[in-house]
């Protein structure tokens, strides 16, 4: 159990908020040809931890303020520990985020916990290794085991352009201090509790929410987007079919929709409520319909999608997903 009680340092606006939190892409670019087209046009995916937004007393929010690559990071601070909600792609975004945990909870032990394995969301967790404690459910710490390399790899292959491949320059894949078995545990960070949920497999394996019953926040990484096409991260060999489940990932919105959060941090994106979890099922359910027409191809489902959802984001990531369901149906 973890806690921390809450600073005034820094603490912005819901409205600013607002305007700079934005939505990125986990894997914004898997080809090289678009690398070279795009690569010009995009910011350094480094977390910027200038101007955290406190969205509860204690609970700050640093937005992905719309940038590749870059999460919405969550410090949730008690009278005896501040949890951390994942921590960026490399050492320098996740040596910012530790630098404003220990000025927003000065004195406290800090937990940084993943929302999921993908690099983006943790693969700076060395910085945290030595005066932090790292902490997560035991199917992430094994898929992270047994792929992290895999995936490291290939973010520095076929994901980052090359002006930001450094990024992952002296990455140390860091496992945590320690782990829960259970589909979900409760941090005590001191005054208030954190609870943290896993499904198993879903977007990734291992995949978690983090939930603060009494505030009604939940940090939902991945499993959620808004504003753009969700991440079916269906990219082999980096990953497979069988490191993602649909239909697991389809009863975690539900679930997420019973809690009835007051507010929902997606993985990337604008904050929202329960109409972004709608939005994520609603696109499921249309996805598995259109993508089952028999004799109807790849561009005409992609464009089909394309007109649904005029004003979302990452198209990208339609083509992945229509893959995934077309070579392993869960």
């Amino acid at each position: 159990m973890e806690t921390y009680p809450a600073t005034s340092a820094d603490r912005r606006s819901l409205l600013k908020l607002s305007i700079l939190a934005g939505l990125g892409g986990a894997f914004p670019l898997p080809a090289r040809a678009q690398e070279r087209e795009l690569a010009p046009s995009r910011p350094m995916p480094t977390v910027d931890a200038r101007y955290p937004a406190e969205v509860a007393p204690g609970v700050f929010i640093l937005p992905d303020r719309r940038i590749p690559l870059v999460p919405n990071i969550g410090i949730i601070v008690g009278a005896n520990k501040a949890l951390v909600v994942d921590c960026g792609l490399g050492v320098d975004s996740a040596e910012n985020v530790l630098q404003l945990a220990r000025r927003l909870a000065p004195g406290r032990k800090i937990i940084l916990t993943v929302t999921h394995a993908h690099p983006e969301h943790g693969f700076g967790a060395q910085v945290f290794k030595k005066d932090a404690r790292i902490y997560y459910n035991s199917a992430q710490r094994d898929y992270f085991l047994r792929s992290g390399q895999r995936l490291l790899d290939g973010f520095r292959a076929n994901v980052l352009p090359a002006a930001h491949k450094h990024l992952l320059d002296g990455i140390e894949l860091t496992p945590p201090h320690g782990v829960y078995e259970t589909p979900e545990t409760i941090i005590d960070l001191g005054g208030r509790e954190a609870q943290l949920r896993t499904w198993g497999t879903a977007h990734s394996p291992g995949d978690q929410i983090v939930f603060l019953p009494k505030e009604g926040i939940l940090f939902a990484g991945d499993l959620i987007e808004e504003r753009m096409f969700p991440i079916v991260p269906f990219y082999p060999p980096m990953i497979t079919a069988e490191e993602i489940d649909l239909s697991r990932w389809i009863q975690a919105l539900n679930d997420i929709q019973g809690l009835e959060p007051r507010l929902i941090v997606p993985g990337h994106g604008n904050l929202g409520a329960t109409e972004i979890v709608q939005g994520v099922q609603d696109y499921f359910t249309f996805l598995r319909e259109t993508s089952q027409v028999r004799d109807r191809s790849t561009p005409e489902t992609r464009a089909i999608l394309r007109r649904r959802y005029p004003t979302w984001e990452n198209p990208e990531f339609i083509d992945p997903a229509l893959a995934y369901l077309r070579q392993f149906t869960p």
